[in-house]
């Protein structure tokens, strides 16, 4: 089995768990934006000192990947975490999780339209099949929920800014090192939101050891590992296939909310699971 779809699963699993602790940094008095510039100044330095111990090159870049990884990082990385983690004042995490995960059929069509490439039914089986599981596992059938327009909208625009994400850099960047790859990205994401946070009005904030607790989380687990992962499987086997097996973070949620949150899980959300399993497992068998 090649290692992106251990990569893509891996990078699933921690990414499903950032909705809960979004919404515990929320219920600390923090808005996104500051959540976004907290996590940044934790992850750049644990990054830059874990690559000039793991392997000093991954530092080195060229002006060409330098351009590309700014526009991944400002248009890709930065829009996507802002509409992501705003989307998350309006609605349940359930509701952003399948929003978010409308990106593979984004990708699925880009693949199809733009770059008009040949795509067979097991592909199509699988995505179809994807989707399904998330829209069961997440138990939104027969539910009454609240949707807010702004929080619909908002997660829409970070599931764009995810397929961007997954593209550009299939398309720009296979040959640079995805630790590289994220390191910069991130660079170029803090100094964009510096035009509109300053980083002395949130450290003015009351922080608190919780707080703390969850911007670490977030930054380590929620962003330099996953988006890691999610660069080097998308070098391994592709964007599409990245997509579909990302949905694994569905799943992921559903179980985090049932012993987490203490939700209950039904039998019809069991078999969303299934599904997206079923989808993940099929992928990796089409050519």
């Amino acid at each position: 089995m090649k290692r992106g779809y251990l990569y893509a699963a891996v990078s699933a699993v921690l990414f499903g768990s950032s909705g809960i602790i979004i919404k515990i940094a929320f219920s600390e008095g923090m808005d996104s934006m500051s959540i976004m510039l907290l996590q940044y100044m934790v992850s750049i330095p644990v990054m830059f000192f874990a690559m000039a111990i793991i392997d000093r090159d991954t530092l080195r870049i060229n002006k060409r990947n330098l351009c590309h990884t700014a526009v991944l990082g400002i248009v890709g990385n930065t829009l996507m975490t802002v509409f992501y983690y705003g989307a998350f004042n309006y609605l349940d995490v359930s509701v952003v999780t399948i929003l978010l995960y409308t990106y593979p059929i984004m990708v699925f069509l880009y693949s199809c339209i733009i770059e008009g490439n040949r795509i067979g039914f097991s592909k199509i089986f699988a995505l179809a099949a994807a989707f399904t599981g998330c829209f069961l596992s997440l138990g939104l059938a027969g539910r009454n929920i609240a949707f807010s327009a702004k929080g619909c909208i908002f997660g829409l625009l970070s599931a764009l800014f995810y397929a961007f994400m997954n593209i550009y850099s299939e398309k720009n960047m296979k040959s640079l090192n995805p630790l590289t790859i994220n390191f910069y990205s991130i660079i170029f994401s803090f100094l964009f939101l510096l035009v509109f946070v300053s980083p002395k009005t949130v450290l003015e904030r009351e922080l608190n050891v919780k707080l703390g607790v969850c911007i670490v989380i977030l930054a380590v687990f929620c962003e330099i590992i996953p988006l890691t992962l999610l660069y080097a499987a998308i070098k391994d086997i592709g964007a599409l296939k990245v997509s579909i097996v990302e949905n694994l973070e569905i799943p992921t949620a559903m179980l985090l909310s049932f012993f987490v949150l203490g939700e209950s899980v039904t039998l019809i959300q069991v078999l969303g699971a299934v599904l997206v399993v079923y989808s993940v497992c099929s992928i990796r068998k089409i050519d």
